[in-house]
């Protein structure tokens, strides 16, 4: 029976001492930040001029010279993030949105690419669907942009187009609806591309 207790007793406290090694923790030196172990080590110097806490999926957000980048444990960027009011694109669904040569994707909560950049613009990911452009140009009002012209559509976390993309507008879905632009009138569809009604 003690030895069983002493067993269990090493098993946990390695299993802790392993955790605690691996584990990063974001530290201030000036305006810069960087990385220690939970034992004050220093394992990323402090190069960032932000620094998030490490997910659960061994990745961590940080501003380097550049943008806005996801980085391992070693400090190798994994993917940069589209920005959004100066701080990287949410998560929805388990995705977000980069952007590669103006186009856009989606990636992980892992950093691994799961729908590539091949869209001109998309949205959040909401209800499991995105909305989608395709040949839609940028334009901008102060510092904010947005994007006009081309032909909008839905695609699922799969990057599978559920509504092809034949609207002039579209806004996210919320409680199963969208509501959509063709021919210059809104109407409202459902997750199936099925028209609803018309909105005024």
């Amino acid at each position: 029976m003690k030895k069983n207790i002493l067993l269990l007793f090493l098993i946990l406290f390695l299993n802790d001492y392993s955790f605690g090694k691996g584990k990063l923790i974001p530290y201030e030196d000036g305006d810069l930040m960087g990385y220690k172990d939970s034992r004050g080590k220093i394992i990323l110097p402090a190069k960032y001029r932000m620094a998030e806490k490490f997910s659960k999926f061994g990745i961590a957000a940080v501003v380097d010279d550049s943008s806005w980048a996801y980085i391992d444990s070693k400090g190798n960027v994994l993917i940069r993030p589209c920005n959004w009011d100066n701080f990287p694109d949410e998560f929805c669904n388990g995705l977000a949105r980069y952007r590669k040569d103006d186009l856009y994707g989606f990636f992980n909560q892992k950093a691994e690419i799961v729908i590539p950049a091949k869209y001109s613009f998309c949205s959040r990911f909401s209800s499991g669907l995105a909305a989608i452009c395709e040949g839609c140009k940028k334009y901008y009002i102060g510092e904010y942009d947005f994007y006009k012209g081309g032909k909008w559509g839905f695609i699922n976390i799969k990057g599978e187009i559920v509504i092809e993309p034949v609207y002039e507008e579209a806004y996210d879905f919320e409680n199963g609806i969208a509501r959509v632009k063709k021919d210059s009138v809104w109407f409202e569809i459902n997750k199936k591309g099925k028209l609803i009604r018309k909105v005024n």
